[in-house]
Protein backbone atom coordinates (compact mmCIF):
# COMPACT_ATOMS: atom_id res chain seq x y z
CA UNK A 1 0.00 0.00 0.00
CA UNK A 2 1.29 3.22 -0.64
CA UNK A 3 1.62 6.44 0.99
CA UNK A 4 -1.46 8.21 -0.02
CA UNK A 5 -3.53 4.59 0.50
CA UNK A 6 -1.84 4.64 4.11
CA UNK A 7 -3.14 8.28 4.79
CA UNK A 8 -6.56 7.57 3.88
CA UNK A 9 -6.73 4.07 6.12
CA UNK A 10 -5.38 6.45 8.80
CA UNK A 11 -7.73 9.51 8.24
CA UNK A 12 -10.40 6.85 8.47
CA UNK A 13 -9.09 4.84 11.96
CA UNK A 14 -8.46 7.65 13.88
CA UNK A 15 -9.56 10.52 11.66
CA UNK A 16 -13.09 11.21 13.71
CA UNK A 17 -14.60 14.78 13.90
CA UNK A 18 -12.32 16.73 16.59
CA UNK A 19 -13.80 19.86 18.12
CA UNK A 20 -12.86 23.11 17.61
CA UNK A 21 -11.08 23.28 20.86
CA UNK A 22 -7.45 23.88 22.39
CA UNK A 23 -8.34 20.24 24.03
CA UNK A 24 -8.70 18.81 20.83
CA UNK A 25 -5.39 20.61 19.61
CA UNK A 26 -3.59 19.49 23.08
CA UNK A 27 -4.74 16.09 22.05
CA UNK A 28 -3.83 15.99 18.31
CA UNK A 29 -0.24 17.21 20.00
CA UNK A 30 -0.35 14.13 22.30
CA UNK A 31 -1.13 11.70 19.24
CA UNK A 32 1.98 13.54 17.78
CA UNK A 33 4.62 12.44 20.60
CA UNK A 34 3.43 8.73 20.29
CA UNK A 35 3.60 8.90 17.13
CA UNK A 36 6.84 9.39 17.19
CA UNK A 37 7.57 7.02 20.56
CA UNK A 38 6.08 4.01 18.46
CA UNK A 39 8.56 5.17 15.10
CA UNK A 40 5.13 5.14 12.97
CA UNK A 41 6.47 7.02 10.16
CA UNK A 42 2.94 7.04 8.45
CA UNK A 43 1.12 8.27 11.61
CA UNK A 44 3.14 11.33 11.19
CA UNK A 45 2.90 11.85 7.65
CA UNK A 46 -0.46 11.76 7.91
CA UNK A 47 -0.56 14.49 10.68
CA UNK A 48 0.47 17.17 8.39
CA UNK A 49 -1.13 19.14 5.68
CA UNK A 50 -0.12 18.28 2.16
CA UNK A 51 1.29 22.21 2.22
CA UNK A 52 2.70 21.82 5.37
CA UNK A 53 6.50 23.41 6.11
CA UNK A 54 9.06 23.03 9.16
CA UNK A 55 12.12 24.94 10.33
CA UNK A 56 14.21 22.26 12.46
CA UNK A 57 16.57 23.23 14.87
CA UNK A 58 19.52 22.82 12.67
CA UNK A 59 17.80 24.64 9.93
CA UNK A 60 17.01 21.75 7.97
CA UNK A 61 13.53 22.78 6.22
CA UNK A 62 10.94 20.36 5.04
CA UNK A 63 8.18 20.17 3.00
CA UNK A 64 4.71 18.23 2.39
CA UNK A 65 4.01 15.14 4.04
CA UNK A 66 6.46 13.12 1.62
CA UNK A 67 8.95 15.19 3.42
CA UNK A 68 7.64 14.82 6.69
CA UNK A 69 7.57 10.67 5.79
CA UNK A 70 11.27 10.74 4.60
CA UNK A 71 12.27 12.93 7.31
CA UNK A 72 11.07 10.29 10.05
CA UNK A 73 12.65 7.52 8.37
CA UNK A 74 16.14 9.09 8.24
CA UNK A 75 15.79 10.05 11.48
CA UNK A 76 14.72 6.64 12.99
CA UNK A 77 17.52 4.79 10.63
CA UNK A 78 20.69 6.81 11.31
CA UNK A 79 19.44 7.07 15.60
CA UNK A 80 17.64 3.93 17.26
CA UNK A 81 17.34 5.42 20.14
CA UNK A 82 15.81 8.91 18.96
CA UNK A 83 13.23 10.71 21.64
CA UNK A 84 11.30 13.84 21.05
CA UNK A 85 8.32 15.75 23.11
CA UNK A 86 6.96 18.51 22.22
CA UNK A 87 5.18 20.11 25.14
CA UNK A 88 2.49 22.88 24.45
CA UNK A 89 2.23 25.78 26.83
CA UNK A 90 -0.21 27.80 24.94
CA UNK A 91 -2.81 26.84 22.10
CA UNK A 92 -4.99 29.81 20.87
CA UNK A 93 -7.82 29.18 18.69
CA UNK A 94 -9.06 31.55 16.18
CA UNK A 95 -12.53 29.91 15.49
CA UNK A 96 -13.84 31.81 12.12
CA UNK A 97 -10.98 30.39 10.57
CA UNK A 98 -10.14 27.27 11.99
CA UNK A 99 -6.88 27.97 12.76
CA UNK A 100 -4.89 27.27 16.15
CA UNK A 101 -1.51 28.47 17.44
CA UNK A 102 1.04 26.62 19.70
CA UNK A 103 4.13 27.38 21.37
CA UNK A 104 6.06 25.04 24.11
CA UNK A 105 8.96 23.65 24.24
CA UNK A 106 11.09 20.71 23.05
CA UNK A 107 13.65 17.95 23.99
CA UNK A 108 15.24 15.55 21.35
CA UNK A 109 17.74 12.99 22.95
CA UNK A 110 19.72 10.15 20.95
CA UNK A 111 23.14 8.72 21.16
CA UNK A 112 26.16 9.75 19.17
CA UNK A 113 29.70 7.83 18.81
CA UNK A 114 30.52 10.18 21.38
CA UNK A 115 27.93 10.24 24.08
CA UNK A 116 24.59 10.99 24.92
CA UNK A 117 22.51 14.53 23.24
CA UNK A 118 19.98 16.60 24.71
CA UNK A 119 18.90 19.18 22.65
CA UNK A 120 15.88 21.54 24.10
CA UNK A 121 14.47 24.62 22.95
CA UNK A 122 11.14 26.23 21.97
CA UNK A 123 8.74 25.57 18.92
CA UNK A 124 5.55 27.52 17.75
CA UNK A 125 2.67 25.53 15.64
CA UNK A 126 0.22 26.33 12.93
CA UNK A 127 -2.62 24.11 13.13
CA UNK A 128 -5.70 24.15 11.06
CA UNK A 129 -8.70 22.26 11.02
CA UNK A 130 -9.35 20.19 8.25
CA UNK A 131 -12.06 17.96 7.13
CA UNK A 132 -12.76 17.65 11.17
CA UNK A 133 -9.46 17.17 11.76
CA UNK A 134 -6.36 19.07 13.60
CA UNK A 135 -3.56 19.29 10.81
CA UNK A 136 -0.18 20.62 11.26
CA UNK A 137 0.50 23.48 8.39
CA UNK A 138 3.76 24.51 10.29
CA UNK A 139 6.21 24.02 13.15
CA UNK A 140 9.76 26.21 13.65
CA UNK A 141 11.98 24.67 16.86
CA UNK A 142 14.18 26.77 18.18
CA UNK A 143 17.60 25.52 19.91
CA UNK A 144 18.19 26.78 23.40
CA UNK A 145 20.69 24.26 24.81
CA UNK A 146 22.56 21.05 23.74
CA UNK A 147 24.59 19.12 25.96
CA UNK A 148 26.63 15.99 25.86
CA UNK A 149 28.25 15.39 22.29
CA UNK A 150 30.51 17.26 19.81
CA UNK A 151 27.17 17.33 18.15
CA UNK A 152 25.97 20.46 20.21
CA UNK A 153 29.71 22.21 19.34
CA UNK A 154 29.23 22.29 15.26
CA UNK A 155 26.62 24.81 13.76
CA UNK A 156 24.87 23.82 11.05
CA UNK A 157 25.89 25.05 7.86
CA UNK A 158 24.37 27.88 5.78
CA UNK A 159 22.68 27.65 2.37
Amino acid sequence: MGLGGVLALFAVTVGAQQPLSERAVREARAASNAAIARRDTAALAAMVSASYHSVSSRDVHTQGRDGVLRTWVAQFAAHGDVSYVRTPATVRIYAPWEMAEERGEWVGRWTEADGRVEVRGSYTAKWRRTGGRWLLEAEVFTPLTCRGSAYCTRSPGRP
